[in-house]
């Protein structure tokens, strides 16, 4: 066997690639890839149920090992429009559709075919086929190989000799196809900085767009929009629960609380038409929002919200008269949750998780009370309904439907692991994980940012980890990542500065402990659940609160292991997240 490599072979890779790539009969088993491959989204125009070709090139590329997308899952009807254009060649639009799918490679193609009766036998049918692919890079939105082949199939039938031909032409595209591929992956670094884009609603995007666009105004972007208490119970279940269209609540006023930054040259700031407090931005705090040495100020307004109003303006004017306007609602209108529990793993050398699964119930059953709002929409993933493919699908298709004003919270108790070839690619832990093939059965964390920046558009997004157990430590090289929770540490970098945030049960050099002292939970989650009760309402003003929540959880996770174990949090703002006694 012929062994490739995708790390350190330079030109002798193009040369080895060649004599094994054109030999006939090639299947992905001659080959054995080693080092990290482009996660790869193929699509090929084809007619017929069958979709041989991409069947094909599929199949090849899985079983050499690339982390292949499942392109069923981006068929949504957003995506339709962009197919279509990136089959007809519109690398625009090719470059927009892999990178809303987490691909870095997109495989794009045609396969054209005609029967007809064999002249020959008379009694048979032959087929002649033409594929074409091409690869992009979705970094740079750049094609780096592409490949074309014509063959002919004679069958019994002419659906036969069809998928005859263009099986044929296929392995020939691919033996011309793959080589340059894995070439230009080998040669050129991945230009992460210019594939990811900022998060919605966060500092950097909004701020960058605004000023880019227009002409000298200033760029502002909102840090908090919360409805705050009022000693009308009515009023105060504004945090979301009550919406405009539930009727006999006529005259009811919310107050509340909005904040903010401005960039650039602001004379004035208004919010709901009225002046807000404008005031210098520390170094650390403009340094904490992307924003140092930009002249950066805050500003900031309490005023009343009638039920009727589920928005409202921010108007920035610049000293030439030039303004930017954005929006802003503090109201959540509709709220959305994926939360996924796994403490069965069907692999023998995962160990299991006793109360991963418990954690994830309980988490599921408070979203669903009255103190939580209750949430509109809640998928749950249990165990052996926990697949990859599942958690794929809840944030790339689910969480899809969330729109700007919505609150989504994502919530994932069990295990994680770096790839023991590659200890800077990060994974959750799917119950259908095979540890040997992690980058094809992980569910990578490359995946979760991908769903975050570009599926989800709710700028109210919580997310929050019970990752890398010390259940693990049994096998924890593989599973826990030795000495070190890398998991936690990928979570930790998930959000660019924004009203995203995160909580993770542990620092990036502990590991999240699980004991029946906490009721059958664990020690994070306990305290979570106890602070979402009514124990993190710190300042007793009836709400439960983002930052609030994560006070209580701390110190109790803190003091409750002796200093073992301390979560960690990120992102700007706050969000109201529970009614005591509700």
């Amino acid at each position: 066997m012929l062994r490739m490599t995708t790390r350190g072979s330079g030109p002798a890779l193009l040369f080895a690639g060649l004599l094994l790539l054109q030999a006939p009969g090639l299947s992905a088993q001659d080959i054995v890839f080693q080092g990290d491959l482009p996660r790869t989204l193929v699509f090929i125009d084809e007619e017929g149920r069958g979709k041989v070709a991409s069947r094909e090139m599929t199949s090849f590329l899985r079983e050499a090992g690339f982390p292949v997308i499942d392109p069923a899952l981006a068929i949504d009807e957003s995506s339709q429009d962009l197919v279509f254009a990136a089959t007809n060649g519109n690398d625009g639009a090719a470059t927009q559709l892999g990178r809303n799918w987490g691909a870095q490679l997109l495989i794009l193609g045609v396969a054209d075919y005609e029967t007809a009766p064999d002249p020959v036998s008379r009694t048979l049918q032959t087929a002649t086929t033409y594929v074409s692919v091409r690869a992009l890079r979705l970094d740079v939105g750049e094609v780096v190989s592409d490949a074309s082949a014509d063959a002919r199939g004679i069958d019994a039938t002419g659906q036969a000799a069809r998928t005859k031909a263009i099986q044929t032409a296929t392995q020939e595209v691919i033996g011309d196809f793959i080589g340059p591929v894995l070439n230009d992956w080998e040669a050129r670094p991945w230009e992460e900085t210019a594939y990811w884009v900022p998060d919605p609603g966060s500092v950097e995007s909004v701020t960058t767009q605004q000023v880019a666009s227009s002409s000298g105004a200033p760029g502002i972007a909102i840090t908090r929009a919360d409805v705050l208490p009022t000693t009308d119970a009515v009023a105060t279940r504004g945090i979301g629960v009550v919406r405009r269209d539930e009727g006999g609540l006529s005259g009811v006023q919310n107050l509340v609380r909005l904040e903010g930054v401005v960039v650039g040259d602001a004379r004035t700031v208004d919010v709901n038409g009225a002046p807000a407090q404008i005031e210098s931005l520390s170094d650390d705090e403009a340094a904490r929002m992307g924003l140092g040495g930009s002249g950066a100020r805050k500003f900031s307004r309490e005023f009343t919200l009638p039920v009727s109003q589920d928005s409202v303006s921010v108007v920035a004017q610049g000293s030439g008269g030039q303004t930017v306007e954005t929006f802003a609602a503090p109201r959540i209108d509709k709220r959305w949750a994926v939360v996924v529990g796994v403490g069965e793993y069907e692999a023998d050398d995962i160990p299991d998780l006793e109360f991963a699964p418990s954690d994830a119930r309980a988490m599921r059953d408070f979203l669903l009370s009255d103190a939580a709002g209750p949430f509109d929409e809640v998928l749950y993933l249990e165990n052996e309904q926990a697949t990859g493919a599942a958690m794929r699908e809840a944030l790339f298709v689910f969480l899809q439907q969330a729109d700007w004003d919505d609150l989504v919270v994502i919530y994932y108790a069990g295990h994680g692991a770096p790839d023991p070839g590659r200890p800077d690619n990060l994974y959750l832990l799917p119950t259908d994980t095979d540890l040997d093939a992690l980058a094809a059965t992980g569910f990578p964390m490359w995946d979760v940012k991908t769903a975050l920046r570009r599926q989800i558009a709710a700028e109210r997004v919580l997310v929050i980890a019970d990752a890398c157990h010390s259940a693990g430590a049994a096998d924890g090289d593989t599973v826990g990542g030795g000495e070190s929770n890398q998991i936690a540490g990928g979570f930790q970098a998930l959000f660019t500065p924004s009203r995203r945030l995160m909580m993770t049960a542990a620092d990036t050099n502990e590991f999240s402990l699980e004991d029946a002292r906490w009721g059958g939970h664990g020690v994070f989650t306990h305290y979570l659940l106890e602070g979402l009760r009514g124990a993190g309402d710190l300042d007793g003003n009836g709400i439960v609160t983002f930052t609030e929540l994560f006070g209580h959880v701390s110190e109790g996770v803190r003091s409750a292991t002796n200093g073992r174990q301390n979560p960690q949090m990120s992102g700007l703002g706050d969000i109201p997240l529970a009614l005591v006694g509700g």
